[in-house]
């Protein structure tokens, strides 16, 4: 289902099914699956639609990036499972509420604009398997022509998550969410022509939302 929604909405994989694979995998294990599955979502969106894309903006995001994110991993094992619950989750629900509201600041412009976007999405990643909101905030904020901004973030997005990937290490192979990846591909691309993005993004942010806070009271209790 999050891949049909990434392939229609051009966002929402990672938002939507980090809650429920953390919920099934723990949080350790659970963000190297949601990584590992974006990382080839990301590779298979970006054959789809290259020409669009900003290598340049895709690079001044993604160093600061891979600075950051194998100090993070290291810092990230001398938590506890159940306090990586609550900030994979945490991060999950405000990652929601500022998409959904269409938070735009100026602050995330330009070179400090674009390093700041990538430390954070480094970190959310590392924590919860999210790279896209900082940098999709940053896009919006740019002013980013809107052909542009799904490939560009495909690009970042394969940088980032192989870099989380050499970071955290490889995940246990499972069959079930690759199976559901490849059926959600295909249904993605049967869809998108016919389903409006705006009418689907709400459902994508509610679910995001749930489950984030799913995963914060599993965390607490």
């Amino acid at each position: 289902m999050s891949a049909v929604i990434q392939g229609v909405a051009g966002m929402g994989f990672a938002l939507l099914c980090a809650p429920f694979l953390i919920q099934v995998f723990g949080p350790t294990e659970g963000v190297k699956q949601v990584v590992l599955l974006s990382l080839v979502l990301n590779a298979v969106y970006f054959g789809r639609e290259v020409k669009g894309a900003r290598l340049k903006d895709a690079l001044s995001l993604l160093l600061p990036s891979l600075l950051v994110a194998p100090l993070l991993a290291s810092w990230f094992r001398k938590f506890s499972p159940d306090v990586l619950l609550v900030i994979a989750g945490t991060i999950t629900i405000i990652s929601a509420i500022l998409l959904a509201f269409g938070v735009r600041t100026t602050q995330l412009e330009g070179r400090a604009g674009a390093l700041g976007a990538g430390v954070m999405s480094a970190a959310m990643n590392v924590a919860g398997g999210l790279s896209g909101p900082a940098v999709a905030m940053y896009a919006v904020s740019a002013r980013w022509p809107v052909t542009s901004i799904r490939p560009t973030l495909q690009l970042f997005g394969i940088g980032v998550n192989t870099v989380t990937l050499l970071s955290l290490g490889s995940p246990n192979m499972q069959h079930l969410p690759w199976i559901g990846l490849m059926l959600g591909v295909v249904g993605g691309f049967i869809l998108a022509p016919k389903i409006s993005s705006e009418r689907i993004r709400p459902l994508i942010l509610s679910l995001a939302f749930i489950g984030g806070g799913w995963i914060v009271l599993k965390g607490l209790w």
